[in-house]
């Protein structure tokens, strides 16, 4: 068995003491927070808000339907964080983690997403599309029904998901490795798959996609 590739995934660089505050004192900061350690509570923001995040941890955070577009998070811990419906449309992530968050019809189109974790989340309905990643794992997470159209995948790992109905079309898919994600049906450009790395079962699913009868034995 070919042993699954690793990556150069960097980790998040946290300071060990961070300030704790509740996470509504967002708004004394100008626009630039550091070092600081946001515990509960929601963060409401619009699309006129421009934040930029670095060296933080949210634990049990709401994000829940807000829109923080083009905000920016750079060495970023999110824990046990509510991401629902959130409006996240050109954004910057890197060396982020997502840990055991839910992300059900989170958007995170048109951003650009670098050695990041998403670990143990639920992502049914997410949206990624035209979006850049490189050095990203999704690992033990479900992805059913997101939608990853157009975009750029460098380095990106799926290990144990759920990806049932995800959309993959337009994205190139050479190197990725599906093999241990379980899913029933796939959307992919036929061109686009050269070189997907996928389980025997997988296999014969993508036949039946490019239009062939698979005989049982």
């Amino acid at each position: 068995m070919t042993k699954k590739k690793v990556g150069k995934r960097q980790r998040p660089k946290v300071s060990q003491v961070h300030e704790e505050l509740s996470v509504t004192d967002v708004w004394r900061f100008d626009g630039y927070i550091e070092k600081v350690c946001f515990t509960g509570g929601t963060l409401e923001g619009s699309e006129d808000e421009r934040l930029s995040f670095d060296d933080v941890h949210f634990k049990e955070v709401s994000f829940s339907s807000s829109e923080l577009r083009a905000v920016e998070f750079v060495d970023v811990v999110f824990q046990n964080c509510d991401f629902s419906n959130v409006h996240f449309q050109n954004a910057f992530f890197h060396r982020c983690e997502f840990v055991n968050s839910k992300l059900t019809g989170a958007d995170f189109g048109n951003s650009k997403v670098s050695h990041t974790l998403f670990d143990d989340c639920e992502g049914r309905y997410s949206n990624f599309s035209f979006s850049s990643m490189k050095e990203v794992d999704f690992v033990n997470s479900n992805l059913s029904d997101s939608d990853f159209y157009e975009c750029t995948f460098k380095e990106v790992r799926f290990s144990k998901c759920k990806m049932d109905n995800i959309n993959f079309s337009e994205t190139n898919l050479k190197g990725v490795d599906l093999s241990d994600s379980t899913y029933e049906r796939i959307e992919v450009t036929l061109p686009n798959i050269e070189g997907c790395i996928v389980s025997k079962e997988q296999a014969i699913g993508f036949a039946r996609v490019l239009g062939l009868t698979v005989k049982e034995s």
